[in-house]
């Protein structure tokens, strides 16, 4: 019989499937990344088509049975989407892949939830922003990009780029302002190597 949760979610892929149908991976503030099937969403009088879009926020009624999960129901609460620059939609895209291919399925990152819509207002709110300073936080959260400065990690960064990291540390980090050329290419690195570490464990 399974049961029947809702969800508060963000759309972050989605793949049309069959004849009428939606694939969509989700990142939810109860139970993380979700991946669940949307079934004849594409039909022209379809409710459910136009809530689940990429870089929707979206309220979903979950049917799990069998370890199948279906959406039943979805109702958009914001389209970040909609007015993004495509600049701020490139970096969005970029935070998106972040996610996926960091996050595992069905663990719960209430707090990561939250810096994702932070970063996707931002992407709303201002001209222009950047992925270094959502990378940087994003792997703060996980736990695996370090806070202390006496960690060895910074031994080797500069005074600016010390500077950088704390300021993607505070509140409204998202703000942090573009960082120059010599700092995005140092950082930058450092965070793909702790990315690939990461994914790479057993």
């Amino acid at each position: 019989m399974g049961r029947s949760l809702q969800y508060q979610s963000i759309v972050l892929r989605t793949h049309d499937v069959g004849e009428a149908d939606r694939f969509c991976i989700l990142l939810t503030k109860e139970r993380g990344k979700l991946a669940a099937r949307a079934r004849g969403v594409r039909k022209p009088k379809s409710r459910m088509g136009g809530s689940l879009l990429d870089f929707q926020e979206t309220v979903v009624c979950i049917h799990e049975s069998r370890g199948n999960l279906s959406i039943s129901s979805a109702s958009c609460t914001k389209d970040y989407c909609e007015t993004l620059a495509l600049s701020n939609f490139l970096q969005a895209s970029q935070a998106t892949e972040l996610l996926l291919s960091l996050l595992e399925d069905d663990h719960p990152v209430p707090d990561i939830f939250a810096l994702t819509q932070e970063f996707l207002d931002g992407c709303m709110t201002h001209d222009q922003v950047h992925i270094l300073p959502f990378t940087i936080r994003l792997l703060q959260q996980l736990g695996v990009f370090p806070r202390q400065e006496s960690h060895e990690l910074f031994s080797t960064l500069s005074e600016d780029e010390r500077q950088f990291i704390r300021t993607c540390s505070q509140d409204q980090w998202w703000m942090a302002a573009l960082p120059p050329q010599d700092i995005d290419e140092r950082l930058t690195p450092l965070c793909r190597r702790i990315m690939e570490e990461q994914t790479n464990r057993p």
